[in-house]
């Protein structure tokens, strides 16, 4: 082999290499934006502050156009184990991994809230769980929280809400955490395939007033990312970050 092959090959793989470093080292940055969608005239946060404004926790609704997965077969167990249904156990993990988003997220809101207005009068999730609860209204918000994505909120509830809260303004806020993947070209030497995926996690809040049945506030926050090969991902918690940064920027000027 010739020596000036064996330079051209070295440089080949130089320049390989340092594609992957570079790709490897780099750190994806977190985009946002923000819409509102409705703002009532004369809101103020002059207004939530002095009738008061409850925070119930984030929903966290499925991700969008999710395909079913197609039945596996399931592992035979232990002969004294007890037998888990096909799916069951997905379910189950989806399940846990809802309710720690619930918690994170509404801890980000609560905190990115109170950061901004000190002196804003609020009551977080947390104790707008425990006073629901004190007025045994678990059961009812169980239902809402289920029911809310599809068929919105009942009157006389959300009078009872702002009664047991005691406060008149209620927000109410929704996230999904999606992840979609595309299909790109890279030629690099030789063509290969390179998968890039865009990962987002977007808030939608709406403000609504407990005595007049009244919506007076709605937008939108996304945090997110384009993640190409080799790129480290970032958390979920830095989107969601940034998808509610996003969201306070149109009710908090």
């Amino acid at each position: 082999m010739s020596r000036r092959s064996l330079v051209s090959q070295q440089s080949i793989l130089t320049v390989i290499l340092s594609v992957f470093v570079l790709s490897a080292s780099c750190t994806p940055k977190i985009k946002g934006w923000s819409q509102e969608s409705y703002r009532e005239p004369g809101l103020s946060i002059n207004s939530l502050n002095q009738e008061g404004l409850a925070l119930l926790p984030v929903i966290i609704l499925d991700k969008p156009s999710q395909k079913p997965k197609e039945s596996v077969s399931q592992a035979p167990s232990g002969p004294y184990a007890p037998k888990v249904p096909p799916g069951e156990e997905e379910e189950e993990k989806a399940l846990d991994a809802r309710d720690a988003y619930r918690v994170i997220i509404s801890q980000i809101l609560l905190g990115k809230i109170e950061s901004r207005r000190k002196d804003l009068r609020l009551v977080s999730p947390t104790d707008a769980l425990k006073r629901l609860n004190d007025r045994d209204l678990t059961s009812a918000y169980r239902k809402f929280n289920s029911d809310f994505p599809r068929v919105g909120l009942d009157g006389t509830l959300l009078e009872s809400f702002g009664s047991a809260l005691n406060c008149r303004y209620l927000f109410i806020s929704q996230a999904v955490i999606s992840e979609s993947k595309s299909e790109s070209t890279l030629t690099l030497v030789w063509s290969f395939g390179r998968r890039s995926v865009l990962r987002s996690v977007k808030i939608s809040g709406q403000i609504w007033d407990t005595v007049t049945s009244q919506q007076i506030w709605e937008g939108s926050g996304v945090g997110y990312n384009r993640l190409a090969l080799f790129e480290g991902a970032p958390l979920t918690e830095e989107m969601a970050s940034q998808a509610v940064d996003s969201l306070l920027e149109n009710i908090i000027r």
